[in-house]
């Protein structure tokens, strides 16, 4: 897609976006689904933009096609980067809270089913051998994934330690 290009939205897209700009948390969903849109038009990336979720105050925008695993980038780190100038630029002091999350190719599903049976593994060893595990750091919403998932685990504790961006689990048998 070349610059300047429209993005291809579905009617039904189109008709949930034009009902979004009727409050202010629905004008800033709006903005952000723009700036996606305008992403994929100057990347000449084979990539649609689709919102997955929309709640009051949270929006998934996933970008999908041959092309979105190019926007996921190594750990998902292009994806957070987007999120990032997405909520910095539009979510302001004053606007409606917003939660805003970008996705590709159903990377932030894949990611949580690894980091789930990876946690998962670990707890049953930990279980039997009775030695603590520390995982590698991990960003906070990964690391809250983990945490809960191991909340089925009565045997195992987890705890998190360290400091930001070195902040990691460590899963150890419960006293």
């Amino acid at each position: 897609m070349a610059f300047g290009q429209s993005v291809e939205i579905s009617r039904t897209q189109q008709e949930k976006q034009n009902r979004m700009a009727d409050t202010p948390a629905q004008e800033l969903k709006q903005k952000i689904v723009d700036f996606a849109a305008e992403l994929v038009a100057v990347s000449d990336l084979d990539v649609t933009v689709e919102i997955t979720r929309d709640t009051a105050d949270s929006i998934t925008v996933a970008f999908e096609g041959p092309d979105a695993h190019l926007l996921a980038g190594r750990g998902g780190r292009v994806l957070d980067a987007l999120q990032l100038v997405a909520s910095h630029a539009f979510v302001r002091r004053g606007a409606p809270r917003m939660h805003v999350l970008f996705d590709a190719d159903n990377y932030r599903a894949k990611r949580e089913k690894m980091l789930v049976d990876m946690a998962s593994d670990l707890a049953m060893q930990v279980e039997s051998s009775g030695q603590e595990a520390v995982l590698d750091p991990l960003p906070a919403m990964e690391r809250r994934i983990v945490h809960q998932a191991l909340t089925e685990f009565p045997n195992v504790q987890t705890y998190s330690e360290g400091e930001d961006p070195d902040r990691y689990i460590v899963i150890a048998p419960r006293a």
